[in-house]
């Protein structure tokens, strides 16, 4: 009984030694993967909250993120391409060991598209036949309080810069405008905290958004991430051989716990390393001074 309870863990959750284990595990994201729900982050400027709801939208499903630059610039200079095409992303500031530990290098996994002004965005929002709903404090907002609430087939969620939010210009061209219920006496939440907020409550509203993706989507992602997660040339092509005929996926996308290591920055381990010979001496030297005490009593 336990080996074949062992053998049916080994196919439904992800596990050293899998057969196809990369490509099923693509195969468990895309499969979770939404377009229904696309995340536009407006003229955000903290580094850290920018790429934090990054990882965000990657971890709970969203495919689509576009960004409306701030006109005071990044203060990670990350973006390129501002022109609302649909070009290539370098993220320079996942670069850094600091900021890739923050965003995981999120953005190898989403479809993300930059736009010089919100006009740029909203008429692109306008073209991919979307609703918009601009996050906005205001007492005339919608509270997203519950889940009775109908999503649209396609929605924008829009979320603002940390000091004043959405703008004006997209709060005027918003369908609704929604709000988390907030209970204590700040009113507002920190940009990334709200970010993922939002998102789990709108997939919580609707189920059905999860793995609304369709056919030629799930495709193109085959093929972008399989060349991806391929390690040799020879894995590469037995990989892309498999775009029509996909694995199956597993039932979680959790990695197994021989795979999930912890990391301490340098710095911290160092400053650790140091406390601890630190503590050492310290209790040597109480060690050896008791001692010392304990002699020259005796000799008294």
């Amino acid at each position: 009984m336990e080996a074949v309870l062992e053998a049916a863990a080994s196919t439904s959750y992800d596990a050293p030694g899998a057969p196809d284990r990369l490509i099923r595990k693509a195969e468990t994201v895309i499969c979770s993967r939404t377009d229904r729900i696309l995340l536009v982050l407006e003229r955000c400027t903290d580094n850290q909250n920018y790429l934090a709801c990054l990882r965000t939208a990657e971890i709970l499903g969203v495919q689509n993120v576009w960004i409306v630059l701030s006109p005071r610039g990044m203060k990670n200079e990350a973006l390129s391409g501002a022109d609302g095409a649909d070009d290539s992303f370098v993220d320079k500031g996942e670069l850094s060991r600091k900021r890739g530990r923050i965003a995981r290098c999120s953005s190898q996994w989403l479809d993300i598209r930059t736009f010089a002004t919100t006009a740029d965005c909203i008429a692109a929002l306008h073209a991919d036949g979307r609703e918009i709903w601009a996050t906005d404090l205001a007492q005339t907002a919608i509270l997203l309080d519950g889940t009775d609430v109908t999503l649209p087939p396609r929605l924008a969620v829009v979320m603002g810069r940390e000091a004043d939010g959405v703008s004006q210009e997209m709060l005027n061209a918003a369908h609704k405008r929604v709000c988390l219920p907030m209970y204590g006496f700040n009113d507002s939440l920190n940009l990334s905290v709200a970010t993922a907020m939002m998102l789990h409550h709108l997939f919580l509203c609707c189920p059905a958004a999860r793995g609304d993706l369709p056919p030629e989507r799930k495709r193109a992602l085959r093929v972008e991430w399989y060349s991806r997660l391929a390690r040799t040339d020879a894995q590469r092509t037995e990989f892309l051989s498999r775009v029509d005929n996909p694995p199956p996926p597993f039932s979680d996308v959790r990695r197994p716990d021989a795979h999930r290591t912890s990391w301490v920055p340098p710095k911290i381990a160092r400053k650790e390393q140091e406390q601890a010979a630190s503590l050492v001496e310290q209790r040597q030297a109480l060690r050896e001074e008791a001692a010392t005490g304990q002699q020259q009593q005796e000799e008294d």
